[in-house]
């Protein structure tokens, strides 16, 4: 499966990242809006940025849109290339210190939002220190072995997203072990708690915040970017002292907003975030 991954990468990322510019370049928004991704994408970005027009919309949500396509050829591109060369891929990591301090050897928690291709973070986080992390199974049978094994190379973990999965990863902390974990996505029933998200309370995941609070361990937000004068770039940011709250999940959603807003066209806006709000209606969709 890794030579059919490869075959559909077989570009340079930056050349590739030219041709969907220029793909885009000519392709009209009428045609993108019979898309369900693109509408999703639109529908997200009019909730987190209500004063713009419906034009400025769907060029923010085609731009958006075309570096979604851009991360799904990054993810494709890790899963078929070794460790070196993502590490070589990587160009800068702001803030490498945060990850480095001699504190981390006590056990680190790492929560993360879809900014770009999250493997591509963490292949390059993997490369670096071993972890234990939650892993949602995909529907596909062949592609999901393929990706849990690929994600357990350099003696990471996996573990499914559920009690048992949290139980194994407050272990791991407790044995001064990293677990990193997306933390944007609309959790399973059970394992989140309604937070306030671009000003809608909508269902989130909990658990950073919580295994940070429960295990006292140090917890910094990652993700990737890309800039097209460097190249890929990890970032790491110290999140608020009160993440460590009963307020956390609050601190971690404001913390990812503000992040966000600094580039809003590489968030993946084409999930459904907003399909469990606290009021009516529960499902913008």
């Amino acid at each position: 499966m890794k030579i059919i991954f490869y075959i559909f990468t077989i570009f340079p990322l930056k050349l590739a990242f030219l041709i969907w510019d220029c793909v885009f370049k000519a392709l009209p928004i009428s045609i993108l809006r019979f898309l369900s991704p693109f509408k999703v994408t639109k529908k997200n970005l009019s909730i987190a940025f209500p004063d713009l027009a419906n034009h400025e919309l769907d060029l923010l949500a085609k731009e958006s849109y075309k570096e979604t396509l851009k991360s799904f050829y990054e993810t494709l591109y890790t899963w078929s290339r070794s460790n070196k060369k993502i590490i070589y891929q990587t160009k800068k990591i702001n803030n490498r210190f945060l990850f480095n301090s001699p504190e981390q050897k006590n056990g680190l928690i790492i929560f993360a939002l879809h900014n770009r291709s999250i493997d591509f973070m963490l292949r390059w986080i993997g490369s670096q220190r071993s972890h234990t992390s939650l892993y949602k199974k995909i529907k596909s049978k062949p592609i999901n072995k393929f990706v849990k094994k690929f994600r357990e190379e350099g003696n990471c973990q996996m573990v499914e997203t559920g009690i048992g999965g949290v139980k194994t990863i407050l272990k791991s902390l407790e044995n001064n072990q990293m677990t990193c974990m997306a933390s944007d996505q609309v959790p399973a029933d059970g394992l989140g708690t309604y937070s306030t998200f671009f000003g809608k309370e909508c269902y989130s995941f909990s658990l950073a915040p919580k295994l940070a609070r429960k295990s006292n361990k140090q917890i910094l937000m990652s993700y990737l970017s890309y800039d097209k004068n460097i190249g890929h770039i990890i970032n790491f940011k110290k999140p608020n002292k009160e993440i460590y709250s009963q307020n956390g999940v609050d601190v971690m959603n404001a913390e990812m907003e503000c992040e966000i807003k600094k580039s809003p066209t590489e968030y993946s806006w084409e999930y459904k975030k907003f399909r469990k709000l606290s009021q009516e209606p529960k499902d913008i969709y």
